[in-house]
């Protein structure tokens, strides 16, 4: 009964120094191998947003999606662009806006739609993005504004610009209702003058200072325009004034007599006319992305807007040609002598559909003012 045992003991013995042996031969061989050089991994460059995107009127529209209230804003554009590949179907994605509220590196977002975007093989469009003081949705981090091109007529009669109707109080209030319902009120009398009901606004969005329910007013407006793609932003954390700044954009509902149409009105005595309704049945839009001006003299402002020209020269068309402009300013007074100094590209007879409006923060750090616009492409 011993030797067995024996014998199998240095069997194990004999197995144990095979292995051993082998294992060090193994161990020489890879130490002499030369191993191989990792290449460097090269990232694909992001593309960069388009000046400009042109589109059929006829077949401009916006798309609403839901608006994400968890997480922080990195995972909330993550979800909201995902909400967007869902509901975008067949339509061209024409242009994205995007509205941060709270905190966030609102640099980091327009990276962030072109690199998904860029990661689903989907065209990029023109980006603007602008920090304002707070969103409806006290959840909410951003916001998204988003104009398509629809795979078929939706415009078979053309569009309808109505310029920003503004109510402003020195008076400090958080009960903005009454303001609210006075601007609404307003456009909707130039809707009607138009022959335009408020089932037929498209896009409608409204800046408002602090106010005490700002989800009751976001609320009213999409009650009120049930078919837009609606929002109410506190344009800025604080204020010392009072204010409701409101646009929109609806359907006509009989084609204007002129491709292009601009109602002039005399809002006050002694003051100059201004353009409260653009009328565009043009084949062709053309949407910018914003285009940024830095520091504040007059020729920075004017340098804006002269950059904006070449951009819409190159798609045949012009400032002269707009039908929408919106100047999202660091200050009012910043906002004004913007608009001025624009004066010297815009049709000399009439404006576009304008909103000024001052917004806490731009993308980029030094910047003073954001210009975007919707431009008809005459025939």
């Amino acid at each position: 009964m011993i030797l067995p045992q024996i014998a199998r003991f240095s069997f194990s013995q004999h197995s144990l120094a095979l292995l051993a042996l082998l294992a060090l031969c193994v161990g020489i061989g890879m130490a002499q191998k030369p191993l191989k050089e990792e290449k460097p991994q090269v990232l694909a460059p992001v593309p960069d947003a388009p000046a400009a995107v042109k589109i059929e009127t006829a077949r401009f529209s916006y798309l609403a999606i839901p608006s994400e209230d968890r997480g922080l804003l990195s995972k909330q554009v993550e979800e909201s662009l995902k909400n967007l590949r869902r509901a975008l179907r067949k339509r061209r994605l024409a242009r994205i806006t995007a509205w941060v509220g709270g905190a966030g590196d609102v640099r980091r977002v327009s990276t962030s739609i072109r690199e998904q975007l860029a990661e689903w093989r989907l065209p990029i469009p023109a980006i603007t993005v602008i920090r304002v003081g707070a969103l409806a949705n006290p959840g909410s981090r951003v916001a998204f504004d988003i104009e398509v091109e629809e795979e078929n007529a939706v415009n078979s009669d053309g569009l309808l610009f109505l310029a920003a109707e503004r109510s402003l109080s020195a008076e400090f209030r958080l009960d903005l209702k009454g303001d609210f319902q006075r601007v609404l009120g307003t456009l909707d009398e130039r809707l009607r003058a138009e022959g335009v009901e408020p089932a037929a606004v498209i896009g409608a969005r409204c800046f408002v200072s602090l106010s005490d329910d700002l989800a009751a007013l976001d609320r009213e407006l999409r009650q009120r325009y049930p078919a837009a793609s609606a929002s109410v932003m506190q344009a800025l954390r604080t204020s010392p004034d009072s204010f409701v700044n409101c646009d929109l954009v609806a359907r006509l509902a009989a084609a204007p007599s002129d491709a292009f149409e601009a109602r002039i009105a005399t809002l006050e005595e002694g003051q100059p006319p201004v353009t409260t309704v653009v009328k565009v049945n043009t084949p062709r839009l053309v949407l910018t992305s914003a285009q940024l001006c830095f520091r504040a003299t007059d020729a920075d402002l004017a340098l804006g807007f002269e950059r904006l020209q070449n951009t819409l020269e190159e798609q045949g068309t012009s400032l002269s040609n707009a039908a929408q402009l919106s100047i999202l300013a660091q200050s009012p007074e910043l906002g004004i002598r913007a608009e001025q100094q624009g004066r010297k590209f815009l049709n000399p007879l009439y404006d576009p559909a304008i909103l000024r409006q001052t917004v806490e923060a731009l993308p980029a750090l030094d910047s003073t003012i954001s210009l975007d616009a919707i431009v008809a492409v005459p025939e």
